[in-house]
């Protein structure tokens, strides 16, 4: 399982080359740098706690009401950017880590520590990962809100300012 360490290692020095290259880039990657080292970080010690069975309890989940907090952002994949300037280094690292999901150790390590699938879920998305291998999906948590459907066009009911900006494109698709 230290293949987590040399892949995203091999990453962080693939992001520093191209941050001394790329001057204008340097603010952006020195950021992807470091969260790529916090991933890193945190995956060394959930497995380091895997391994010597004192993995921290899961707290219990939170009943979710519907039409509070805030919306998610919905990111359709990598970052183009990333993966241009980046190129063949960061869908190696993709690939790597894609393949080390399905060696055995690695899926019982998921299958027991959730915060691992939280944690490499968007570094993958981040790598341009595509489809997202399995052992890291989330299973839904509860019903999914239910469309309302005005006219030919169905708008997912989402709550506040969202929600009449999208009733009134629904409208105008009517007219």
């Amino acid at each position: 399982m230290h293949n987590f360490s040399i892949i995203l290692s091999a990453l962080q020095a693939a992001i520093a080359v191209v941050a001394a290259r790329e001057r204008t880039m340097a603010v952006q990657l020195v950021a992807m740098w470091g969260r790529i080292a916090r991933i890193g970080s945190r995956l060394e010690q959930l497995v380091a706690q895997w391994r010597a069975g004192t993995l921290p309890k899961q707290r219990a989940q939170r009943a979710r009401v519907a039409g509070t907090g805030t919306a998610k952002r919905v990111h359709p994949g990598a970052p183009k950017w990333f993966l241009r300037i980046l190129g063949h280094d960061a869908v190696a690292a993709g690939l790597q880590l894609q393949h080390l999901l399905t060696e055995a150790e690695c899926v019982a390590f998921v299958a027991a520590v959730p915060q691992a699938g939280r944690i490499l879920r968007p570094l993958l998305r981040m790598l341009g990962v595509a489809p997202l291998p399995a052992v890291v999906m989330v299973e839904a948590r509860g019903p999914r809100r239910a469309a309302s459907v005005l006219g030919d066009a169905a708008v997912m009911a989402v709550p506040g300012a969202a929600f009449g900006r999208a009733v009134a494109v629904a409208q105008n698709l009517d007219a």
